[in-house]
């Protein structure tokens, strides 16, 4: 059984990135009873945490003002069974994740990780409006965004593997598109090869970033999966006047140092299997080999982001109840390297030093968060972590947001 769903999550990677969510669940508003909390989680540790983040979440949500205090400096001194690991505010690595794991359980170890996440100030403080404005709903943050000046930005959209195959499952990023458009803001979609290398899809991004220029506002470059990696090589590639247009990075579950489910689909015997889908499809090999980890990691190791660019890292941290069906045999093929969204390990989707919105209880494909709901109320969220990193005059999106200690 177990190497049956080894060589389907390997062959059916490429799918995988594209397909929808069938089963999500919805964490950030949730006042789920601990009996319904239990019944998502793998062990009883698991449950007191996620009953703690929620609970720390919804407070902040409706008391922003506290968040960045300095309630949350520790990041797992509470937990006993940590035996005082990761005491500080540092990001776990996958490795210390791999190893809490196999210690306590795949969700705590995952959940650990989310706390993590908000630990910084700022991440806490982004993190806090996105909920709250997710509480307002949809009508409220529209009219806050359509107001004049509020969203001052141009948005280039960096679309996810297969786009073009697959545009009916949001990888071309239509639904943000429409919503930009009803909004009037501006936005453009990067004509990227939908099976091309990260190399050579991290050139068309230069390209496109060229074109679009300052007139229409600062720009806010939008990635997703393997186009996470093509991002951060393109700004790293970007000289110090083309720079001085992009403002942000929306990192969602970037794939930046690839993933070991690459790494599977390029050993045989599955690579003749994963070769003859390719072919068949009229898919290229480039985009699959571009993941393979150890070449992902070395062009990760080079790369230096402009520093006045706001990286937004959005990252799905599920457990292990809301897993969908569809990246449920790459999550089991995955948990041998410890926590991870079903299709990247999750240490290896967060660009370090950015400010960190977590998806709990999404994995990697986010089906709610297409849902205009969400959008709306990320974008609200984008514009609070811009003003943090370069204290521009505020804007109207959020004028309604106490001020954030720096």
């Amino acid at each position: 059984m177990f190497r049956h769903s080894w060589l389907a999550a390997n062959a059916a990677l490429a799918l995988t990135l594209t397909l929808g969510c069938a089963r999500p669940i919805d964490l950030v508003n949730s006042d789920s009873p601990d009996s319904e909390l239990a019944a998502l989680v793998d062990s009883d540790m698991a449950r007191r945490l996620l009953a703690d983040i929620l609970a720390r979440r919804s407070a902040d949500a409706r008391f922003p003002a506290a968040a960045g205090s300095a309630r949350l400096t520790d990041l797992a001194s509470s937990e006993p069974q940590l035996g005082g690991a990761g005491v500080d505010v540092r990001l776990p690595d996958q490795a210390f994740l791999k190893k809490l794991a196999k210690r306590t359980s795949m969700d705590f170890s995952a959940l650990v990780f989310a706390r993590a996440l908000a630990a910084e100030p700022r991440s806490r403080s982004v993190q806090a409006a996105f909920d709250r404005f997710l509480r307002e709903g949809p009508d409220r943050s529209a009219d806050a965004l359509r107001r004049p000046r509020a969203f001052p930005y141009t948005l280039l959209f960096a679309p996810s593997w297969l786009y073009k195959s697959h545009p009916e499952n949001g990888s071309d990023f239509a639904n943000q598109r429409r919503i930009l458009r009803t909004l009037g803001v501006r936005n453009l979609l990067v004509e990227s090869g939908e099976s091309d290398s990260v190399e050579d899809n991290a050139a068309v991004i230069v390209r496109a970033i060229r074109d679009a220029g300052c007139e229409g506002g600062s720009i806010v470059l939008v990635s997703a999966s393997k186009s996470g990696a093509e991002a951060a090589m393109a700004l790293s590639s970007l000289t110090a006047e083309e720079a001085a247009c992009v403002t942000a990075w929306i990192n969602i579950a970037g794939a930046l140092r690839g993933t070991p489910l690459a790494d599977s689909a390029l050993r045989l015997p599955v690579r003749w299997l994963a070769r003859g889908i390719f072919f068949l499809s009229g898919w290229s090999w480039d985009a699959l080999e571009s993941l393979e980890t150890e070449r992902s990691r070395r062009r990760f190791e080079t790369l230096r982001l402009p520093e006045t660019v706001t990286v937004l890292n959005v990252v799905a941290v599920p457990v292990s109840g809301s897993v969908g069906y569809q990246v449920y045999p790459g999550y089991q093929v995955l948990s041998s390297h410890g926590a991870n969204d079903g299709v990247v390990l999750l240490a290896d989707t967060v660009w370090p030093g950015g400010v960190n919105v977590v998806a709990l209880g999404a994995d990697h494909l986010f089906a709610r968060w297409r849902e205009d709901t969400y959008i709306l109320a990320m974008l609200r969220a984008l514009d609070i972590a811009i003003r943090q990193g370069s204290k521009p005059e505020p804007t109207i999106t959020a004028e309604t947001t106490p001020p954030h200690p720096r």
